[in-house]
């Protein structure tokens, strides 16, 4: 069961969820050039922390609590870290994947 101290605004999970689709972007406009490889690779490692430790230890994440959630209204409510989670951990999977291709 999750604490209400260890939910997170649900807001931050779509801001890195914009984040990562601007970087795929880019990465699917550079790749196979070394710009698409090496930011498949940052993205995979930005999963691999949010699988790992949490969605609210990534980089994006940060950006978010620092610079972005301040200019923002309190949230509406908390939600659950574990489905964003399983979702950076399902995101792990094909980014390493891909990376290997």
């Amino acid at each position: 069961m999750t604490t209400a101290r260890s939910q997170i605004d649900p807001r931050g999970p779509r801001f890195t969820a914009a984040v990562t689709l601007a970087v795929f972007a880019v990465v699917l406009l550079a790749a196979p050039a070394p710009l698409g490889i090496a930011l498949l690779a940052v993205q995979t490692v930005f999963f691999a922390i949010g699988a790992g430790r949490g969605v609210q230890h990534t980089p994006t994440a940060y950006v978010f609590r620092k610079l972005i959630r301040p200019r923002l209204a309190a949230p509406d409510h908390l939600e659950d870290p574990e489905p964003p989670r399983f979702a950076q951990s399902v995101g792990l999977v094909f980014a390493a994947v891909a990376l290997v291709g």
